[in-house]
């Protein structure tokens, strides 16, 4: 009997690594599987140890992808003609400066609260771009969703054919996922204010303002795409330039500034508005 399709969207954090061993060990025999992770080149040094630790020790193939923004000459960095296509990459050879992120930008401009692009440009698109590329067509798609944040499952689930095994067959909530790690031998060691994607815009200001006391180096990269990207206006919008990346258009120095005031000084308590840290969530499918 033929196997129906499923992708395992892998986001490199903890709940989807716990997902996709679960996967692996339940569904093999139901799904012709496939695994796929998707750089934006602004993940933390940390989640690519982490997603390269799961595919050594659990012995599941990973195919790393990243974006590609390029026209129909193949060229970077250009506005004319262009489509989202991808690379193969692999834990060696991934970005760690923000190369897709970047190119991403300097065609579509700035993504913020009410441009929320980067998820749809940066994961889904050259996810579908590789699948596209093998042959892949009608396939499930395998979500790293717990029980204990089901509001952020799509709606539309079922006509897009998205799973959610940790909220569906093995429900999993965030404790959950920490006491299996726990057994596991290795875990992700990202800072909890980091994230995968160091400084994203949908961070809450408390958290930002703690990553900048922190880790204030870490903002330079956001900084310079404001410098070299703030201007451009690639489409019709009320807002004027110059454009930042953070709620308010307020830009890294000032956060840098905001991050000096009193209250957000303290830097060890990074769980404590864990549940809010986000406008949304970040998703490929």
């Amino acid at each position: 009997m033929k196997k129906e399709k499923l992708l395992v969207s892998f986001s490199g954090g903890r709940t989807s690594a716990k997902m996709l061993n679960w996967i692996y060990a339940n569904w093999q025999d139901k799904y012709e599987l496939l695994t796929i992770f998707s750089n934006t080149g602004k993940e933390d040094e940390e989640t690519l140890k982490f997603v390269h630790e799961c595919e050594k020790r659990w012995h599941v193939p990973i195919i790393w992808v990243e974006a590609r923004h390029l026209d129909n000459e193949g060229n970077r960095f250009s506005r004319k003609g262009w489509s989202v296509r991808h690379d193969v990459v692999t834990y060696e050879t991934a970005s760690r400066n923000g190369e897709p992120f970047e190119e991403m930008i300097s065609v579509l401009g700035i993504p913020t609260t009410n441009a929320p692009f980067c998820s749809d440009q940066l994961k889904r698109k050259p996810i579908e771009s590789y699948l596209k590329s093998i042959g892949w067509k009608g396939f499930y798609k395998a979500i790293g969703i717990r029980v204990d944040e089901i509001d952020r499952v799509n709606p539309k689930f079922k006509e897009l054919k998205i799973l959610y095994p940790l909220v569906n067959e093995e429900p999993t909530t965030s404790q959950d996922s920490k006491d299996w790690f726990l057994e596991q031998g290795f875990d992700l060691q990202v800072h909890p204010d980091s994230g995968n994607c160091d400084n994203c815009w949908k961070k809450n200001m408390n958290l930002l303002c703690r990553n900048a006391v922190r880790i204030p180096e870490s903002f330079n990269w956001w900084r310079d795409m404001t410098t070299k990207y703030g201007d451009y206006m690639p489409r019709e919008t009320k807002l004027k330039p110059p454009f930042n990346f953070f709620r308010g258009n307020l830009s890294s120095d000032d956060i840098i500034e905001l991050s000096k005031k009193p209250k957000y000084q303290i830097t060890d308590i990074a769980n404590k508005d864990r549940l809010n840290e986000c406008a949304g969530s970040c998703e490929a499918f």
